[in-house]
């Protein structure tokens, strides 16, 4: 009974103080003000933000936001809720799959293996696609290996409409390099009746977009698939390596005993046509090998796009584990030490480089120091319950998953104070105490949109903007002439704040970027300062004598 009370612990952990620090800028508070936005208008086919069009990204994790807001509200823990259940039904897809195949025993510790590693843990806890499309790609490439075409086209089709075609990708750059080493037919992955059910999944929801918007079938395969993937207008470009120090941190620490097994690649490599086990470990291998190949020669880069290829770490560290929780013991002693002592080292030393709030540095100490020892802590009861004179796998796996555990307990202040910098949350209080309420009181963003700004004040924010690139929307950039011309578009010409000021009937707070000074001189030639908070300053309310 241990490891499933231990992965309870760790589900808990996961959903720690969800909603206990603002939405991050510019993701969390763009992709929360869509799902707000959806609830309020029940139009849960046209995402919009700001009340144009949002087509950036498909249509599952804004409706599933939506329909929770529905019944809690728009809150920081409603926006996030979604992505959390979808890691728990990530988690529920691992334990029944790997206890069928492994045992009871290595399906719960597959499972903690996943709850426990640091990039499964951050986006289960952020308003993001990333780990509804990681469900989505587990269920398919297990349905794959489980025999079941139909259901894994199903989940692919679910991922398509989650984040776009990279959900096709990813199983299939995992898929087909498998069938073809261990000599299978890669025709057996593409079933009539599975591509039927794609596209009864998927078809739907962009064939009703379309009707809407007729540019959007250009859009999605062109400039959000094509030029993503080939150019760099995108402005993601990384090296080639940039994954290379991601992907061992994503998966820490359940990398070290995944890892153990390549002492055995080659008989792995020579028995992959005849050998199940074998076989097993390619077809890890490819989950990983595969789509890391993709996102290395991929223009665009970020790390919450290797958040799919953790499900095979976590399932090799728990096939290496049921074999003898001495894999890899002494190098993972070894490294968390070594972490552990950096870590506390940060009580004494910050780097003066980093750019930071003085809560945020204020808040690091204490985070550091804590996660520092619970890495220390680990090493040892992984070191010690890995003694083959003492073996104790239960303290074993514990070391493994505590300092992950730890993580959303001990860094509450951190967030908290990293969140007043990314947010618009306490903006959003100033400027409804300095006037009324509601869309009586004209927010105006001069070149600058803080994205979570709509959300917190519960209604739209106008923009006054040569090129609508505040809105962080690829789509209504290139199409902002078009939506310029309709008179509900909150797109307004550059100095269109200048009139606003001039003719105010009614009370309007302006926005500008912090350290936007020229905007802001303007501004402190007309307007009285009301605050600066974070990496924006608003200015107002204009009155009826304002004049630029």
């Amino acid at each position: 009974m241990r490891l499933p009370v231990l992965l309870l612990a760790a589900v808990l952990a996961l959903g720690f103080d969800l909603g206990g620090y603002p939405l991050f800028d510019p993701d969390e508070g763009r992709n929360a003000e869509v799902a707000r936005e959806m609830a309020a208008t029940n139009d849960y086919v046209l995402p919009q933000l700001d009340g144009l069009p949002y087509l950036d990204k498909p249509i599952v994790y804004f409706a599933s936001a939506a329909a929770v807001m529905e019944v809690l509200g728009p809150t920081e823990t409603a926006a996030r809720l979604p992505a959390y259940l979808f890691t728990l039904a990530t988690l529920i897809v691992v334990v029944w799959f790997v206890r069928r195949r492994w045992g009871t025993d290595t399906g719960w510790l597959a499972a903690l293996a996943l709850a426990t590693m640091p990039l499964v843990l951050a986006y289960a806890r952020t308003t993001i696609m990333d780990s509804a499309l990681a469900f989505c790609t587990t269920l398919a490439i297990v349905a794959f290996w489980d025999e079941r075409p139909v259901l894994a086209w199903a989940a692919i089709g679910l991922g398509a409409i989650t984040k776009g075609p990279v959900a096709i990708l990813i199983p299939l750059a995992a898929l087909i390099p498998y069938e073809l080493l261990a000599g299978r037919r890669v025709r057996r992955l593409f079933p009539l009746a599975g591509l039927g059910v794609f596209a009864l999944v998927a078809l739907p929801w962009f064939l009703a977009v379309s009707r809407r918007i007729p540019e959007f079938p250009h859009y999605v395969f062109v400039r959000e698939t094509f030029e993503r993937v080939t150019t760099k207008s995108f402005h993601r470009t990384a090296p080639f390596w940039y994954y290379l120090p991601i992907v061992p941190v994503a998966a820490f620490p359940w990398i070290v005993p995944a890892l153990a097994g390549l002492k055995t690649w080659r008989w792995a490599w020579l028995a992959r046509r005849v050998n199940p086990r074998a076989q097993e470990s390619i077809l890890l291998a490819c989950w990983v090998l595969g789509p890391l190949l993709f996102f290395t020669l991929n223009q665009s880069k970020l790390p919450q796009y290797v958040l799919p290829l953790m499900p095979p770490f976590a399932i090799a560290a728990a096939r290496a584990l049921a074999g003898g929780i001495a894999a890899g013991r002494r190098s993972y002693a070894v490294i968390a030490a070594a972490f552990g002592i950096a870590l506390v080292s940060l009580t004494i030393w910050l780097p003066v480089p980093i750019s930071l709030t003085p809560e945020e540095r204020a808040a690091i100490p204490p985070a550091a120091l804590a996660l520092g020892i619970a890495l220390l802590i680990s090493a040892a009861l992984v070191g010690y319950a890995g003694s083959s004179r003492h073996p104790r796998p239960a303290l074993a796996v514990m070391g493994y998953a505590l300092t992950v555990m730890a993580m959303p307990i001990v860094s509450g202040r951190l967030l908290a104070a990293v969140g007043e910098d990314r947010s618009a949350a306490t903006l959003a209080r100033v400027i409804q105490n300095a006037g009324p309420t509601g869309p009586e009181m004209e927010v105006v963003g001069v070149a600058a949109f803080p994205t979570s700004l709509p959300f917190y004040l519960r209604h739209q924010v106008l923009l006054a903007t040569a090129t609508a690139r505040e809105l962080t929307s690829n789509f209504v950039v290139d199409y902002q002439e078009q939506f310029r011309r309709d008179d509900t578009s909150p797109l307004r010409p550059a100095d269109y704040w200048r009139g606003r000021a001039r003719d105010c009937r009614t009370p309007a707070v302006f926005i500008a970027r912090a350290n936007d000074m020229r905007v802001r001189a303007q501004l402190d030639s007309v307007l009285p300062l009301l605050a600066v908070e974070g990496h924006y300053a608003a200015y107002g309310p204009c009155a009826a004598s304002s004049a630029p």
